[in-house]
């Protein structure tokens, strides 16, 4: 089936800059190449930050990043673009580019200061990751103990990001930081790389309770595919991704689902898929399980887009 593509996590930039790769053609799960077996390709690339593992300042290792997105987004401009609306994003598509969107993954990048996030707006981000597993000036992440919630500055970062158009993804966020989001928040959010807990008990992924806040709010879920977000068993295949899929089909979020792969930053990935070019396995498969073209649409890029056109007030 073709289809345009939506997907709402990578880390390929992390990598591109790690292995001084090109994002045309290399060897890691995603490139623009395999891009181009689709109908149109719409790829949210992440400036991951680890404070653990960097070797300067995030805010600093934040800005290679993002260097390295729009010179190979330059290096590269006739076949994507960077896109911060969605008239931009329907433009792209209809001059047969990709479309590429910004996004900071640990908003300790702002080092506690708003100006840093008026700053990275400008720099073309619409979306934040507000943690990745750990403690911030924000919130707490996932994996700290401690299980604290939002900060007074990760309030305010909220809040500005509502005003401004900015994404708020709860992905990596711990339980508490996720119910202040869902407390302060004016614009719908999105968990971008998050699973069902029922289907898999990881940390990472998300309860009944939060799922269904995400839909009455009007945001997304993107389906992580790393194994040990997707199944408890030892054995992880493409029909996990369609059961996390069907579950919150269940629980009324037909169109408040989507992708969020997490390519380059997983070591690992279902067997028998090894990056972007088995995404097309996954439409071919919801077609053979009885989705309706509708139903594969909103999964495969529209429900995110409707999601960020509110956020984005366009």
């Amino acid at each position: 089936m073709q289809s345009t593509v939506f997907d709402a996590h990578c880390d390929t930039i992390f990598e591109l800059v790690e292995q001084k790769k090109d994002l045309y053609t290399n060897d890691l799960q995603l490139d623009m190449k395999r891009m181009e077996e689709y109908a149109g390709y719409i790829q949210v690339f992440a400036a991951f930050v680890d404070q653990k593992n960097i070797r300067t300042s995030p805010i600093h290792h934040c800005l290679q990043l993002v260097e390295c997105y729009h010179r190979q987004i330059t290096k590269n401009k006739e076949k994507i673009a960077h896109c911060t609306t969605i008239e931009e994003i329907k433009k792209t598509l209809q001059q047969g580019k990709a479309a590429s969107i910004l996004s900071i993954e640990g908003a300790e990048v702002f080092e506690g200061d708003l100006f840093a996030l008026w700053m990275f707006y400008r720099l073309g981000v619409r979306l934040v990751t507000l943690t990745w597993n750990y403690a911030n000036e924000l919130a707490d992440g996932i994996l700290e103990p401690r299980g604290g919630g939002l900060t007074g500055f990760g309030a305010a970062c909220v809040k500005e990001m509502n005003h401004l158009g900015i994404a708020v993804d709860v992905s990596h966020l711990s339980e508490k930081g996720f119910w202040d989001v869902e407390r302060i928040c004016e614009q719908p959010f999105i968990a971008s790389h998050s699973n069902a807990k029922v289907l898999c008990s990881h940390p990472r992924n998300l309860n009944d309770e939060q799922i269904k806040a995400i839909i009455h709010h009007g945001g997304c879920i993107g389906i992580n595919f790393y194994p040990e977000f997707l199944t408890d068993k030892p054995d992880c295949t493409i029909a996990d991704i369609f059961q996390h899929i069907a579950y919150i089909f269940t629980l009324g979020g037909g169109e408040n689902i989507g992708f969020g792969s997490d390519f380059d930053g997983v070591e690992a990935l279902p067997d028998g898929f090894n990056g972007i070019q088995n995404m097309k396995d996954i439409l071919t498969g919801l077609q053979q399980l009885g989705y309706t073209e509708r139903e594969i649409e909103n999964i495969s890029h529209k429900n995110f887009l409707r999601t960020l056109a509110h956020i984005w007030k366009n």
